[in-house]
This record gives structure tokens, sequence and C-alpha cells, in this order.
């Protein structure tokens, strides 16, 4: 009786921990590969660091070694004020294994949203950096960094001792459900008619890295080529870990909507779907900041400062830019005009028209040295790779702008725009609804519907209520669509003076009175003199202007003469510069009198 007991009680602890492991591994049971949860911590960084002096009277500061609550793969640093980019470096360790060299970590305020988009620009924050597994870090800088935080990412499963048996469990059941299904464990690179071969997002992990929103639509003119400024000791099985660790540390730590770069390669040549919206869209990513609306960014993983990009990864990014720069209308050589959109460490102001080639480095606008050094200087083999296509003929060439030239119409009037739709052998595209769109924020607003006439010419009239970036859009379908070049058209305040004096006497007040649309805080009133054949400007005066939109000013002349005056409103983010006409006043000798107006 007592061994049937014994038995009994066996067969039940063998079933309950039968049914626990199975339990535990049952979201491995998956013809897909397995994935463990990424888990995110961060951690103050110790009140105080060792100080050593360097060789050149430079102060290093530098962390004793920190060892943290779990496991982690990636790491990256913030920090509130202070130096906007500090030089730092960090290592890491595994317990019971040796420390890793010494890593610089970036701070990559130059990557980013462009300005007054929805997504956050980030400050204090230095690019993340694979550590593969690692349990210890120390960290040195040469500059007081106030409220330093360390951010830990673990993609692996591995955080704590748990999530490491846990995950052996299910990686071993996984890999027996994927050799019973037939499938390899690693997912095949997708891949459109002529698209390169390239893992997608569901093959690094994206699903654990969803977008906070919908993605934006640009334009594709030119590509720039980035590095992601991390460690480069990555493994072939680890580099797609190394994609996802870097989305989250974007998405979670920069508060960005997703991953900033359109694509990225690895050092084995092999290419990944960046930013979600779909590989043949133009869309915006935080790449370059002030002109990500207008290209698309390929980030290389790992540092390029003074090690060599491998031949492998130069090809892959070689095929994708042929495939993508024509697919929206580019050719994939000779110069190209990208207009900035400003940014505290674009190198141009917002505005600026910038000459470029169609395949650069993000130092040729950024202030910054990304791609590296080493990276930076296979330009030239890159674009012999890329070589000189141009779009194909089954597409649609669009040109497109203001009639005339014209890039500034008063407030209250119509700009005319106009431009062609034609293929890209030469023929009209007649009789094809077009798109006029105004960029509002971050996004594109409808402002007129166009259709092609039976030369592939159109035109119509937008009215602006304030300075605006256009566009001409041709939606098309499929590859079969164009954009023309953005151009801003500039709203001119209009400026009435009321009843213009036109006679005045020595020493009597000349009043000056108007209005201004649309409301501006304040504008100027310019006096001019007229002295040997010309007038010179003796006197400018700030003017407040009412809710309503008027101001008052005036001036007293101070002798005999003919004056010249008008009112100014200087240009600014909403409208361009805009005047009143000039009235002259002739001034007589005798003093009192009135004021005499037309």
């Amino acid at each position: 009786m007592f061994g049937v007991l014994v038995k009994r009680l066996l067969v039940t602890g063998t079933l309950v921990c039968l049914l626990a492991t199975l339990a535990v591994a049952a979201p491995a049971l998956s013809l897909r590969p397995y994935r463990p949860d990424p888990v995110q911590f961060s951690m103050a960084a110790p009140s105080k660091a060792a100080r050593v002096a360097g060789v050149s009277r430079t102060i290093v500061r530098t962390s004793p070694a920190i060892r943290t609550p779990k496991r982690f793969n990636m790491v990256g640093l913030t920090w509130r004020g202070g130096p906007r980019e500090p030089a730092i470096h960090v290592r890491t360790h595994k317990q019971g294994e040796r420390w890793s060299r010494w890593v610089r970590l970036d701070a990559h305020a130059e990557d980013g949203p462009d300005p007054r988009s929805a997504e956050s620009e980030v400050r204090g924050t230095t690019a993340p950096t694979w550590a593969g597994e690692a349990d210890y870090i120390q960290y040195r800088s040469y500059r007081a960094l106030p409220r330093l935080r360390l951010h830990f990412i673990n993609v692996r499963g591995t955080a704590t001792r748990t999530d490491r048996v846990r995950t052996s469990l299910r990686r071993v059941v996984n890999t027996a459900a994927l050799t019973v299904g037939g499938i390899a464990r690693t997912p095949p690179a997708d891949a459109a008619d002529s698209q390169p071969p390239m893992v997608s997002r569901s093959g690094w992990g994206g699903e654990q890295c969803t977008p906070r929103a919908k993605p934006d639509m640009g334009e594709v003119e030119a590509a720039f080529i980035h590095h992601t400024a991390s460690a480069n000791d990555y493994t072939r099985t680890e580099a797609p870990d190394v994609v996802l660790g870097i989305c989250l540390f974007h998405r979670n730590t920069n508060g960005w909507n997703d991953i900033g770069y359109n694509f990225l390669v690895d050092r084995f040549g092999r290419l990944y779907e960046g930013r979600a919206g779909g590989t043949d869209q133009p869309v915006i990513g935080a790449q370059a900041q002030g002109y990500n609306a207008q290209t698309t960014g390929i980030a290389n993983l790992g540092t390029y400062s003074q090690v060599r990009q491998s031949g492998a990864a130069l090809r892959a990014i070689a095929s994708l830019i042929r495939w993508k720069l024509p697919l929206h209308g580019a050719p994939t050589s000779g110069p190209v005009t990208l207009t900035s959109a400003g940014g505290p460490t674009n190198r141009f102001p917002a505005g600026r028209s910038v000459r470029l080639q169609r395949v650069i480095g993000h130092r040729d606008t950024g202030a910054t040295a990304c791609p590296g050094e080493a990276l930076y200087a296979q330009r030239p083999a890159l674009r012999r790779l890329v070589g000189s296509l141009r779009p194909d003929e089954n597409r649609a060439v669009l040109t497109a702008g203001p009639t005339g030239g014209r890039l500034s119409v008063r407030y209250g009037s119509s700009a005319r725009v106009q431009g062609t739709l034609r293929r890209g052998d030469g023929p009209a595209l007649a009789s094809l609804p077009l798109t006029i769109d105004a960029r509002v924020g971050r996004r594109w607003r409808l402002l007129a519907t166009p259709t092609t006439t039976a030369d592939g010419g159109f035109a119509a009239r937008v009215k602006l209520d304030r300075s605006r970036m256009l566009r001409v859009r041709f939606p098309g379908s499929g590859p079969f669509r164009a954009v023309g070049e953005r151009f801003t058209v500039g709203v001119k305040p209009r400026l009435r003076i009321f009843r213009p004096a036109t006679a005045a006497a020595v020493g009597g007040r000349v009043p000056i009175s108007g209005r201004v649309s649309p409301h501006k805080r304040q504008v100027f009133q310019v006096l001019a003199q007229r002295r040997g054949g010309r007038y010179v400007t003796v006197g400018t005066k700030r003017l407040r202007v009412s809710r309503r939109g008027q101001f008052r000013g005036s001036f007293i002349p101070a002798g005999r003469a003919r004056y010249r005056y008008h009112v100014v409103a200087r240009a600014d983010e909403n409208t361009a510069r805009g005047r009143s006409e000039m009235y002259v006043v002739e001034v007589a000798r005798q003093r009192g009198g009135g004021v005499r107006a037309p």
C-alpha cells in the first residue's frame, strides 16, 4: 500500500513538472522564430566619480565599476543641461569575464526629426551601443554631466537568472518546432521584384517596437549615409538584436515615433527595413535633421571612424540606392538641391537651398562626424558602385513651381502654380489629377486639385494665409507616381497708411497712422531725407500695433527739405517682408501751421 502511494505521488509530481514545463515552453511552440520580450531599465549614475588628470590638463571623470541589477545587451546615457555633445566612453563586461575595450558614445543630437515636427527634439543623449551580455559597466567623460542616467536594454531574454532558464528552454523547443515544420531559424529576406534582399521588420522583432503614430510621407531626392556609432564586434546572429535595441532606444528613451533610420546594414552586408511605413514609400525618418522629408537614411551598424566598412556592406548599400532613388523619380548620381528646414545642429539655416550630391554623408549637412572618417572616405567607392541610373521610362516626371518664378504674393492675393507632367521618355500625360499641397506643421494640407491638359500642362491658383512651403504631387499608382521639387511662397503683409501728408512746416508734427494685415505685433516707420539728388535714411522708429491691426507714429522735420516715409513689417516665420507705399512730404520754412494731405 505504501509503495503504491509513493508511485502515485511520483507520477503526480512528474505530471505537474511536465505541465509546468509545457506552460513555460508554450510561447515557443510556433512556426516563427521565438523572440523573448525586451526588458528596459535605467539607473542614476553614481553621485561621485573618480577624477584623473589627463596628459593635456584635461580632467577625465571616470566612474567606479557599476554592477547593474539586471544583465543588459545595449546601453546609452542621458543627462539634463550641461554640454551638448561631450566626449563619453563606456566599457562593459559580464561577471567572470574581461572588460571590453572603451567605446566612444557619440551624442546624436544631429540625428533626429525635423524642426517643428510632432517628434520631440532630443538633447543630452548618446547613441546606444551594443554590449553583448554584460552586467557591469564603467563610463568616463571629459565634462561634468548633470543628472546623468544610464539606460539599459535586454532583447535576448537574459536579464535575470529566471529569464535565462526560461529563454534557454523556449529556444530548444522553438528550434525543434521549426525543424519539424521545415522552416529555417532565420527568416528569409523579403524582396520585391527589383528590391534588394532585406530583413523585414518582423525579421528583427519590429512587432516589439511598434510605432507611436502613423508615418508621414515626404520625398526621396537623395540618400544619407550614417553610422550608428556603436560597437563593431556584434556577431551575425546578434545583428538583428542590435537593430531592435536601437529601435527601442529611439522610441522609448528619445521619445521618437519609431527607429530613426529608414534602412540599416550590418558589417556582413545584410540590409534591414527600418522605420515602418513601407520600403517602397517615401517615409519621413528622424535621421538627418532638417532634410528628413526630402531624403532616405541608411545607417551602418557600428563605428567607422577608424575602421573601414566591408565590401559586402558597400555593395548592399549600392544595390539599395540603385533601387530606391529611381523608384521615387530621382537619378542615382549628379547634383540635387535640397531646402534646409533648419535645426540647431544643421549647418544651414532654414530656407537655405543646399546643392549636394545624390549620395551624401551626414556630415555634409550636419554638425557631426557621422558617418565616421573612414566610411566618409569610402564615398567615392560607394558612388562608383551605385553608378549613374535615371528613372526608367515607365515613370512620371513632374515639374512645378510658381508662375513667372514669383516667390511672394500680397496678403489676400492668390499664388499661381503651374508645371507639366510627362513620362520619363517624354510623352505628355493628359487628363490626370494632381494635388497642390501646403506644409502645415508636420503634415501636408490639400489646397487644389488641378488636372493636366492635352500637352501635360497644368495651372491653378492657391490662396495662402501665411508663407508656406508648397509641393505638387501626382499620386499615380504603384511606382508610377511623382512629386515636384518643393518651393516656398512668401506672403507679404499689406500695409496701408491713412491720409498720408504731402506738406508740412518746420517743427510741426507729421502724424502717420495706418493698418497692417495680417496682424503684427510691431511695424517700423522709416524716414528718409533728400540730399544731393538722393534719399538718405535719417530715422527708423518701432510702432506698436493694436489688436485691430492699427498703428500710429509721427515725425518732426528739423528743417526745410523734401522727406519720404513708409512703414515696414519685417520678415518672420509667418510672413515675408512687406512695406507700404512711399510718400513724399515737402517741408516749408515757416513754423506752425498744419499738415496738408491730398
